[in-house]
């Protein structure tokens, strides 16, 4: 079979990975490493590359550069191969190959990911003594300088000078890289793939007509029987956790008076599913839980203090130009009201990701955060932005003219070739966050860090509700659509609009559609809880009613259990199959001459089968349940 051709687009920075053959060592003392470097500078002098960031291993080294042309990576890692290959060789007296097959590459978005993988580079831990001095965190950090290293546009951006860029990364590497990261960097180095956004790696692949994302390993699983069950067991965990911090639930209606839902600008976006009743009068559908709670705070004046709550159920949304008009969708909610300090902000991000730790996701989740200052300094923001974009007005679509006037960021987020050249020049939300603003979010990173929570500054996040200071997303790359787990942040302006005084409020909500795909992708058996724990046989009709009665004792005797009597016409074989099938533990088979025949049961997790009467089936459930 032909070899795949490798993903090449100019401009692009590159990951470049080399591993020993059959897991050797490549470097086995200092020499070879300086050895190895030497072949690096003649490389980079004979060919186009600009190199970002490189570590040696004794087993691999990574390389992150941005190649001149396709061909000048390639003839680079020639180049590197053939000086160096042959020094290890002569030196060791062995022959052969010593890469293993190919270098494996991954192309790299770089206002997304390129810091990312450049920590994934730099924080890689050094397995042996000697290679202290193979690796570029030093010279990121600002503690050394080397030469053969050049800086990155998304590096400049960290500070205006060397040392505030220095001290920015340093910290930007105290925040751990998380799993779901690291695992998606190693995926897009084995698979050649691109390492950036959903979005983004759509875009390339209408572009380039191929896959540019990894693919998952092994077959496409097949869906649970019974999803009633998944919904149920995952709204319990989260219920239980929730319980554990306090937070009380609150029912929302499902319809509300047109009039009454006042709406404050750009608090939810888009327009509300309406219905009429009887007539003159109407109703809009619920479109999310926020406003609910707000309208309970509004109502409740014990409530106005300090408040947390939360709520589950069904929300709608209109989609327009598809042939649904109104999409429902489940949501369960968490709101926290009266608490102006990061403390709750810190205390929701430990309760999302426990929640995500008990379904065991934290490997495939990612949370992106930003701040854009308080709700005055993002609407100077976008003020800028107006009038940065008000001279181009003519040549806007109506579409373009229409996010002008409400959400002006939106046009820093299109793929328009017009728009993108307008981006270079257009306003930073950075340059209107104050100190106090700043220092606030810097604390809040410190603080996650601290609590060992893994995040990514996402500087393109900008909020989907009227959010202020913290917004944030969680997300997970294992969704190739509908990526999106996870969303909230602060909405002091908004929550005081519409109540109608100074108050301070911090929510979020998971999207249970997404994370219920996401949990039978990854943890399929977990969603699987026992339906049936007794199943009860009967070998005749004639002794059908004393297995009901029997039944029925059991179920007196053990209420926690769920007992199934089998009315079935099935042969017995059959009836033990179908009853295994349905999960049970504990399958009973009533012979036809009981009572003066013993009953026999069979335990299948201890693949134990025993006899006995009605007494002795209750004390072996009992001591088999360790009641």
């Amino acid at each position: 079979m032909s070899r795949k051709e490798r993903i090449y687009i100019q401009g692009l920075p590159q990951l470049i990975q080399l591993k020993g053959h059959n897991h050797d060592f490549i470097f086995m003392d200092k020499m070879d490493c300086d050895v190895f470097l030497i072949s690096l500078d003649r490389a980079f002098a004979l060919y186009s590359c600009e190199l970002h960031a490189y570590s040696l291993h004794a087993k691999e080294f990574f390389l992150l550069l941005t190649p001149g042309s396709k061909e000048d990576l390639s003839r680079l890692v020639q180049h590197i191969g053939r000086s160096y290959v042959r020094y290890f060789n002569q030196r060791y007296h062995r022959s052969g190959a010593l890469w293993e097959g190919r270098y494996n590459s991954s192309l790299i978005e770089p206002g997304a990911y390129f810091l990312l993988a450049q920590q994934f580079v730099d924080s890689a831990k050094e397995d042996k003594p000697y290679l202290s001095k193979g690796s570029s965190y030093r010279h990121n950090i600002g503690e050394e300088h080397i030469a053969r290293l050049t800086f990155h546009e998304e590096y400049l951006k960290l500070g205006k000078t060397p040392s505030a860029r220095a001290l920015q990364y340093r910290r930007f590497m105290q925040t751990p890289l998380s799993a779901a990261v690291s695992d998606k960097i190693k995926n897009c180095l084995s698979q050649n793939c691109v390492l950036g956004t959903s979005q983004y790696c759509q875009q390339q692949e209408i572009s380039l007509h191929r896959r540019v994302r990894p693919r998952q390993c092994g077959r496409p699983r097949k869906y649970y029987h019974n999803q009633v069950l998944d919904w149920v067991w995952i709204e319990n965990q989260a219920s239980q956790l929730l319980q554990r911090y306090c937070y009380q639930e609150i029912r929302l209606p499902l319809l509300e008076k047109e009039g009454a839902l006042t709406r404050p600008p750009d608090f939810a976006q888009g327009d509300a599913g309406a219905c009429r009743i009887g007539g003159e009068h109407s109703a809009l559908l619920r479109r999310e839980g926020t406003q609910g709670c707000l309208h309970a705070i509004e109502a409740h004046r014990d409530l106005q203090s300090t408040s947390k709550l939360w709520y589950l159920g069904t929300m709608f949304r209109v989609r327009r130009g598809e042939h649904t008009p109104v999409e429902q969708y489940q949501q369960l909610g968490v709101e926290a009201f009266g608490y102006p300090r990061v403390d709750i902000e810190l205390e929701q991000f430990i309760m999302q990701y426990d929640f995500f730790k008990s379904l065991r996701l934290e490997n495939h989740i990612e949370l992106k955060i930003n701040t854009l200052g308080s709700a005055r300094e993002f609407a100077a923001f976008r003020d800028a932005l107006r009038q940065y974009y008000q001279p181009f007005i003519f040549l806007f679509q109506a579409q373009w003219i229409d996010w002008l006037a409400d959400r002006p960021e939106q046009l820093l987020q299109s793929t328009d070739s017009l728009l993108a050249t307008l981006q270079t020049q257009a306003p930073e939300p950075g340059d209107f966050i104050s100190t106090s603003s700043m220092q606030r979010f810097e604390s809040l990173m410190a603080a996650l860090t601290r609590a060992g929570i893994p995040f990514v500054v996402d500087k393109a996040l900008y909020p989907a509700n009227a959010y202020c200071h913290t917004l944030f997303e969680w997300h997970s790359d294992r969704l190739e659509e509908g990526s999106l787990l996870c969303r909230g942040g602060r909405y002091d302006r908004c929550a005081s609009e519409l109540i109608g005084r100074e108050t301070f409020a911090f929510g979020f909500a998971f999207m249970l559609e997404p994370l219920m795909r996401l949990q039978q992708l990854t943890n399929k058996t977990m969603l699987k809880p026992r339906m049936t724990d007794v199943v009860i046989i009967s070998c005749s009709w004639t002794v059908r009613a004393c297995a009901l009665a029997l039944g029925r004792r059991l179920r007196a005797a053990f209420p926690q259990l769920s007992i199934v009597n089998d009315c079935s016409a099935m042969r017995i074989t059959a009836s033990k199959r179908n009853a295994e099938r349905q999960g049970g533990r504990f399958i009973i088979v009533v012979p036809e001459d009981y009572p003066h025949e013993p009953l026999e049961i069979y335990d299948s997790d201890r693949h134990l089968k025993q006899s006995g009467s009605d007494s002795t089936m209750i004390a072996l459930l009992s001591q088999s349940l360790n009641l």
